[in-house]
């Protein structure tokens, strides 16, 4: 049964490797891309079925590292997907997240973002732009992990929300920017602790104006995430039980003495 899986697996990473150089993907994007393929094939062969996860437990803790792609290129909503002209992305993962989970499917992540511009590519509707680019962000985010069916909780999605701060070394626009971000991700878990998150997000500059101002773009990230479910103490459980068990015993010998 493993070696048919592996076959399979094998496969259809092959398959997938012929596509990424017909579609003449970057090296930054190939990378990534390549990347995922090595650690989804890892799991498919080796990890067992993500059924044994019966029921929610929330985490206390989520971590990650992400790789980048902003889109600053001053022109709105126009060539969202142009990716080849507008979208920078730097080789190595450049956004780490904490995520803290409150309740109620609630959260709280704070992330720092790196990134580079490089002459060539669209930015603020010029291609002569050189800069450096560092955004710190403090977002809610709610998950929909426990709205749908159980059997497909190894997909989650969730929207967030929250506050930001972007700085620009060298553009065409203010160099320190407030922003509002609203997004949208994907969770991915192979298991109870490790994933892979895709996520989009919308940040508004609200300086020099809200909404038409070149200060808004566009931040696209996928990454590895790995985060840590809360337990039970089997300490406290025990020592619930035996109360439990030395009050019966007290109610038995009551009666019996009576």
């Amino acid at each position: 049964m493993q070696v048919k899986k592996f076959l399979l697996v094998t496969n259809t990473i092959y398959f997938l490797v012929k596509l990424t150089f017909k579609w003449k993907l970057s090296f930054s994007m190939r990378q990534i891309f390549l990347l995922f393929l090595f650690i989804y094939s890892i799991n498919s062969v080796f990890a067992q079925p993500y059924k044994t996860i019966k029921k929610y437990t929330p985490y206390k803790w989520m971590v990650g590292v992400s790789w980048n792609a902003i889109d600053d290129d001053g022109r709105k909503f126009a060539g969202i997907f142009d990716y080849a002209t507008s979208w920078n992305i730097l080789p190595y993962p450049a956004k780490i997240s904490v995520d803290r989970f409150l309740r109620h499917g609630w959260s709280v992540e704070a992330s720092a973002t790196y990134s580079e511009y490089k002459i060539g590519k669209m930015v603020q509707c010029s291609t002569d732009v050189s800069s450096i680019l560092a955004a710190f962000d403090l977002n809610a985010k709610h998950s929909f992990y426990s709205y749908y069916a159980p059997r497909h909780r190894w997909i989650e999605p969730y929207f967030s929300m929250g506050i930001g701060y972007t700085y620009r070394s060298s553009a065409h626009v203010a160099q320190h920017v407030p922003t509002v971000n609203l997004g949208f991700g994907l969770n991915f878990w192979f298991t109870k602790n490790l994933g892979i998150q895709l996520h989009s997000n919308g940040k508004l500059g609200v300086y020099p104006g809200f909404w038409d101002t070149h200060t808004n773009y566009f931040q696209h990230s996928a990454g590895i995430m790995f985060r840590w479910h809360t337990k039970k103490s089997r300490k406290s459980d025990f020592g619930r039980k035996k109360s439990q068990w030395a009050h019966g015993n007290k109610r038995y010998k009551q009666k019996g003495g009576h």
